[in-house]
């Protein structure tokens, strides 16, 4: 390639780009679940002087160990991406947009989500106790709205970088989507591709001699968040990636000291801000981040083979971890018969399937606590809601 073609290509690369999205999108609204919208708006106001929780293009991270509630937090995000703000003069505060996810655990059920839509409508529309046919109505709307759902299931982390670098065009040439605005970007999990990506790493560095190694490849994962931050420039979804929980920050003390909720970075590269070598690299990005356009550069390209800083090219805006909520266990002083007693009250406890979460912004102390429960045929987000 002659000097003067990569000159052009260069300029061109720096020219910025946006969709037709940009100029026709609205603010994301609420989550619907109160304690967190709380801290959303605070921190909001605090970073950016606006008064609501979510803006375009924030990226949120979800972290738990298995179990946790973090799909379950995917369906709620998108049934409230998917509901439009109102029906028949009823608010139903959603935010009326199209929705993308990647299935990547191929763990989603379509059929779950759909149950979640019509329990959602029946709460808000008021039908606590419907006929046949309100229910065949509510079901009918709710696989209407499942029609700006939008699902991929990418096998590998180059697989899932393309696709991502290919949404773009989806989006102009997909009937169903073309008008829409893309609201959430979810991705569950980011984690999906890590043990696979990380033994190539490995048999390439093992394979390779000291000279040839600085030429290695980079970490797939390197790719997606490019991908990922070039979309979020163009589109500006609300970027929602759920994360395994691996290594504790803090294990338990054998004398009974409790071990720390939060959980270490494993994904590399990839934003750490609540680590020490991730911490400036994350605040510096969120404040270039709401530089006015988009305020996130294309990221350079790095051929060394080296550590690269992944909070420069993703910025990451909200960090939330979910563990199950505890049950406390039998004091060692109950009998076989006092444990018997109290049996039907823990299986109440167990049933009642309470997640609690806690949520910190990079470059803040605070830490927010949120809690919501997953029922049998719905997702609760209030403590008042009963089933």
């Amino acid at each position: 390639m002659s000097e003067t073609s990569l000159s052009a290509a260069a300029l061109l690369a720096e020219i910025h780009q946006e969709s037709l999205q940009s100029h026709k999108a609205s603010a994301p609204g609420l989550t619907h679940i109160p304690a967190l919208d709380a801290y959303f708006s605070a921190a909001n106001t605090r970073r950016t002087a606006r008064n609501w929780p979510l803006n375009r293009g924030d990226v949120i991270e979800v972290q738990g160990p298995a179990a946790s509630g973090k799909t379950h937090f995917v369906y709620h995000m998108l049934v409230t991406c998917l509901l439009p703000a109102s029906y028949s003069d009823v608010e139903l505060g959603g935010w009326g947009k199209a929705a993308v996810l990647f299935d990547l655990d191929a763990k989603f059920s379509i059929r779950r989500l759909h149950e979640l839509l019509v329990a959602r409508l029946r709460r808000f529309l008021g039908e606590d106790d419907p006929t046949e046919s309100e229910v065949a109505s509510l079901e009918d709307l709710a696989t209407q709205y499942l029609r700006n759902l939008h699902v991929f299931r990418p096998t590998s982390s180059a697989q899932l970088a393309v696709t991502l670098l290919h949404l773009p065009n989806y989006h102009v040439t997909e009937p169903r989507l073309q008008d829409m605005e893309i609201g959430l970007l979810a991705i569950d999990s980011m984690s999906s591709f890590y043990w696979r990506d990380r033994y190539t790493l490995e048999q390439l560095r093992d394979a390779a001699d000291s000279s040839s190694r600085s030429t290695l490849p980079p970490n797939p994962l390197l790719h997606v968040l490019k991908a990922l931050a070039k979309f979020r420039i163009s589109h500006r979804p609300v970027i929602l990636m759920t994360n395994w929980g691996l290594n504790p920050l803090t294990k338990s003390s054998p004398t009974g000291e409790p071990g720390s909720p939060f959980y270490r970075q494993h994904l590399h590269p990839f934003p750490a801000p609540f680590e020490p070598h991730g911490a400036a690299d994350a605040i510096s990005s969120i404040g270039a981040s709401q530089a006015p356009g988009g305020g996130v550069t294309t990221p350079r390209s790095d051929t060394s083979g080296g550590l690269h800083r992944a909070g420069s090219i993703l910025p990451l805006h909200y960090h939330i971890t979910l563990h199950r909520s505890p049950i406390d266990p039998f004091p060692a002083t109950f009998s076989l018969a006092d444990a018997l007693k109290h049996e039907d009250m823990r299986a109440v406890l167990v049933k009642k399937g309470e997640i609690k979460g806690l949520v910190r912004t990079p470059g803040g102390d605070a830490v927010g606590e949120f809690t919501f429960r997953i029922g049998e045929r719905e997702v609760l987000v209030d403590p008042d809601e009963e089933p």
